[in-house]
């Protein structure tokens, strides 16, 4: 199993026509609910407020049969307000200033976790003290489990008072991950190296599976002192919303039926793609 934790949320997304609408969304959640529709095995423990969006976010979850459990909370449920230019990128800004998705309990999660497979941890609860140790507990349980550790850095820099902030609170949690994700920026930011190779086989340091998104140039992934390169399809984008989470589903899938890390790259390659050109369920917003 594929068990997740960490940040659930609505996104609200104002489109270049300035459309807007409700997703589900939160890295993390859509990690299960990407490995659910790949015909995995899926978990997810993370938590709402009992609010119109935290009703949307556990209704979604039960049609997707996600095993786990969405909390709810006397907080309200976080948000992010998305925003799409006309080359399908996108920009974000934050509600989760008091909000729910950092009311997580590592006691929960201790029953809830699968005796394998791996534990997939989200980033934005790094933003406060509870979540950070939260994170921390996580990544101590599924290691005495026997299970991965998997990170997606996902550097949301309005969050804290700098990059650097930023970086220091994943710091923990990518020292102790098996599987890591990140785009090149962020790459970038972490070792200061332009080169995505280089970066990817620096984060690894030989002990450690590291997937580096690129876009429209593809993305590399670096495993026991190598790298690979695959490129990316070439696409019309419509919305890079939640493509590199479905990139990092179906790379973590295929790792955990036992696929090689090129097969992985090349899986997660064609899923994020296909995520990219076709637009998520969405629900109006008045």
């Amino acid at each position: 199993m594929i068990f997740c934790t960490g940040e659930v949320l609505a996104d609200i997304t104002t489109d270049a026509r300035g459309v807007s609408d409700m997703r589900a969304g939160g890295a993390p959640f859509n990690v299960a609910c990407d490995v659910a529709a790949l015909g995995g095995e899926a978990g997810f423990y993370g938590c709402v407020g009992k609010d119109e969006a935290g009703d949307m976010l556990v209704r979604f979850a039960r049609e997707r049969r996600l095993g786990g459990l969405i909390a709810r909370s006397d907080l309200p449920t976080t948000a992010a307000r998305v925003s799409i230019d006309e080359m399908g990128e996108r920009s974000f800004e934050f509600d989760a200033t008091g909000t729910a998705d950092c009311e997580l309990d590592a006691d929960v999660l201790s029953r809830l976790l699968p005796e394998s497979g791996v534990l997939h941890l989200g980033s934005l609860m790094l933003r406060t003290r509870h979540g950070r140790k939260y994170a921390s507990d996580a990544a101590r349980l599924a290691k005495a489990r026997g299970l991965k550790v998997s990170f997606d850095i996902n550097l949301r820099e309005g969050l804290y008072p700098s990059v650097r902030a930023a970086l220091d609170a994943s710091n923990e949690v990518i020292r102790v991950a098996d599987i890591l994700k990140l785009s090149g920026e962020e790459a970038y930011a972490l070792t200061g190296e332009r080169d995505a190779t280089v970066s990817a086989l620096t984060l690894s340091g030989g002990i450690r599976t590291v997937f580096v998104t690129l876009g429209e140039r593809g993305a590399v992934a670096a495993a026991g002192g190598k790298c690979i390169f695959a490129p990316a399809r070439r696409i019309k984008v419509v919305d890079t919303t939640g493509a590199g989470d479905a990139f990092f589903a179906a790379a973590l899938l295929a790792l955990s039926r036992g696929k090689s890390v090129a097969d992985a790259l090349g899986a997660g390659t064609e899923a994020g793609a296909f995520a990219a050109v076709t637009p998520a369920s969405v629900l109006p917003v008045d």
